[in-house]
């Protein structure tokens, strides 16, 4: 979880969203079940960036407009990817206690123990989407892969979960799998016995 709290400011209707981003802004809003109405807002795009870079999918933001403290989380982003630009964010804002869904990501530690073994780990889903209180949810999985054998296989419902947290994604979904490593190497020498048999 973030731990300072990023300054935002409260948007008016009648600013331009383009104008906005001319200025180095990003329109975004804040909106959730226990909020009577969304609230429209702007955000320094370098604090926004920080702020995305220093945080996971699933961490829970301390955001500070007008001198109240919101807990959110990154809901949405949308991107100009030509211009390589954020064009807008939606923000959730959560209770401590408050059931949410969440799409929490996955990051695989060891893969240099499999490398050693000449192995390598292909992997298919890079998240798990989590039901529960917002406090309970982590952040991220830090899965140690570096005991799995060849053609080892992980699965949704092989990851632990804490209390009171529900999975909602399948459980037999394959998260990722143990293959053999082909490095040129191996290519030459394939490529060598095969011209040695044909002569």
């Amino acid at each position: 979880m973030s731990q300072l709290a990023v300054n935002i400011m409260e948007r008016q209707a009648t600013e331009n969203p383009k104008a906005l981003r001319r200025e180095g802004m990003v329109p975004g809003i804040i909106y959730g079940e226990s909020l009577d109405t969304a609230v429209p807002v702007k955000v320094e795009n370098t604090n926004l960036l920080r702020l995305l870079k220093n945080n996971s999918k699933g961490s829970i933001l301390k955001l500070n407009l007008n001198n109240k403290v919101w807990s959110c989380v990154v809901k949405e982003v949308q991107k100009d990817t030509i211009a390589d630009e954020v064009l807008h964010v939606d923000f959730q804002y959560v209770k401590s206690d408050e059931i949410i869904k969440m799409n929490i990501p996955i990051t695989y530690t060891g893969r240099e123990n499999l490398e050693l073994n000449r192995l390598v780990l292909g992997t298919f889903q890079p998240e798990l989407e989590l039901q529960g209180p917002a406090e309970k949810i982590p952040e991220h999985f830090d899965v140690d892969v570096s005991k799995m054998q060849f053609e080892d296989k992980l699965y949704a419902k092989d990851i632990e979960l804490p209390e009171d947290i529900k999975l909602l994604t399948d459980p037999e979904t394959l998260l990722a799998v143990v293959n053999a490593s082909v490095t040129f190497k191996d290519i030459q020498e394939d490529s060598s016995e095969s011209s040695e048999s044909e002569e």
